[in-house]
């Protein structure tokens, strides 16, 4: 096995087992918030993660991508580039608390004056660790990193669980754990990196060392401002224009399947980059890589969220409480628009990282974000309701996924079309277990106990899933099976 490739392999091993851990804490924490928050605490907490998410991409600025795609990055830059992020970070931190309590007085959420600035200080432990993280990746230290950000879930689990125990203020106590897994990464993405001796850090700083990083990161940067804005102007709109407590159900549904894309795409994600990366000059084999990994991805992704889809009306009352069934059609909505965006986009932008296109990818998702954007506030204006809004989110979802795949494919000489007959077995596959879980809830299990229906409902959704994926992709089923072998 070439050492790439060997890399590569133990790198997915061990991501892998972060996404196990983190399918466990990440729904736990979730069930945890539902029985103590209310609906418009959760609205509150929704607006409090969109301002920390932006501030999180302008302290990030790109650099890590940057770093992991270069070939070499000298002590200098190093120490350059360590510099810029600790001031970008205390600059941040300080224009959070400012601001704080006019984005209070906007939204009619008067905690947030006390809240957003003490979540600022989840800025500053942040900023170590976004460097050093990078240069992690570049090694292909992802062991390190993975048990790092395992044991990071579990903090942040059990603080938040214990918190809630002696904290009358409840929004309070999901801070103060937030802050606390945040240190608690930090402290250990630091000692991990100086044990492999990465930094050779010293009080250095000029410019000229992080311009390419700068020049580089800051096209990676105003595109991923541009996701966080697009992906999250929905919920910044129905706060403004709707109860607060609409915004709380929905922000639950969007929040959840968010946790589930997560940790859908946290097993290949990071070492999508470095391993394009790698071969990017090879194109028939980048090509034949690139349809591979889109296949798998599919293969997972249809079942998974189509399955949330038809189970939502019976897991909700028995993993949370019944008040949240108030959230079923944004799951059902939300979890169909995800389903092209997980297959495409994540493989898609990397794909145009690892060929230098940064350009591109940013053209593309500003085109499709600022259409969507201007289409959201002209619904809005007119008065539009919380279903116009997440069907056009879902629309949008969909729309950016096929284009980007329409200019990746074009990049090898190939169609859209193309793309699509890939996933023709995949797509009759999922139609069956639509069928065979449909025709039996209707049939049969809406007369039986909700937990008896979701259940069989998962049981009969794998089984004819599986089986249909046997029969009509049997290399892809093979495949499949011998990496799940492998890592066990």
């Amino acid at each position: 096995m070439s050492s790439l490739k060997k890399q590569a392999v133990n790198s997915a091993k061990w991501t892998t087992a972060r996404t196990v851990i983190t399918t466990i804490t990440g729904p736990l924490l979730l069930m945890v918030k539902t029985r103590y928050l209310t609906s418009g605490e959760f609205g509150v907490m929704a607006i409090i993660n969109i301002f920390i998410n932006l501030i999180a991409v302008l302290e990030n600025f790109g650099f890590n991508t940057a770093i992991v795609r270069s070939d070499k990055v000298t002590k200098d830059e190093r120490s350059s580039l360590f510099m810029l992020q600790i001031i970008t970070s205390i600059t941040l931190a300080g224009l959070l608390v400012i601001v704080s309590p006019y984005i209070a007085s906007i939204y009619d959420m008067g905690s947030l004056a006390s809240l957003l600035p003490i979540l600022s200080l989840s800025i500053l432990f942040n900023s170590p660790v976004i460097l050093f993280t990078a240069f992690l990746e570049k090694e292909f230290h992802f062991k390190e990193l993975s048990i790092i950000q395992i044991l990071r879930e579990i903090t942040l689990l059990v603080s938040t669980t214990v918190l809630f125990q002696f904290m009358e203020n409840h929004l309070l106590a999901v801070v103060i754990g937030q802050i606390i897994a945040v240190g608690f990464m930090a402290i250990s993405i630091i000692g991990v990196s100086f044990r492999y001796d990465l930094l050779h850090l010293r009080l250095h700083f000029r410019f000229s060392e992080v311009k390419p990083f700068f020049r580089f990161g800051m096209v990676i940067a105003a595109k991923q401002m541009l996701i966080q804005i697009t992906h999250n102007i929905d919920e910044l709109i129905i706060g403004l224009f709707l109860d607060k407590s609409i915004l709380g159900y929905y922000h639950f549904a969007k929040n959840l399947l968010n946790k589930f894309r997560q940790i859908l795409t946290m097993s290949f994600s990071k070492v999508l980059l470095p391993i394009l990366s790698k071969v990017k000059n090879e194109k028939i084999r980048l090509f034949n890589g690139y349809k591979q990994i889109s296949i798998y991805i599919a293969a997972v992704t249809l079942p998974v969220f189509t399955g949330i889809a038809l189970t939502t009306n019976s897991f909700i009352p028995i993993l949370f409480e019944e008040r949240w069934l108030a959230s079923a059609d944004f799951f059902i909505i939300l979890a169909i628009g995800y389903i092209p965006y997980i297959i495409s986009v994540t493989i898609g932008t990397n794909l145009l990282y690892s060929i230098n296109k940064p350009r591109l990818a940013l053209q593309i998702d500003t085109a499709n974000n600022l259409t969507y954007i201007v289409l959201l506030f002209l619904l809005s204006w007119a008065g539009a309701g919380i279903y116009t809004i997440v069907l056009l989110y879902g629309l949008y979802l969909l729309v950016k996924s096929l284009i980007i795949q329409h200019f990746v494919y074009k990049e090898f000489g190939r169609s859209l079309w193309d793309y699509l007959k890939m996933f023709k077995g995949l797509a009759i596959s999922t139609i069956i277990m639509i069928t065979v879980v449909l025709g039996t809830q209707v049939l049969i299990l809406n007369h039986l106990h909700v937990l008896i229906d979701l259940v069989i409902s998962i049981v009969l959704g794998a089984l004819s899933y599986i089986v249909s994926l046997y029969l009509i992709e049997r290399q892809t089923f093979n495949d499949l099976l011998g990496m799940v072998m492998n890592r066990f």
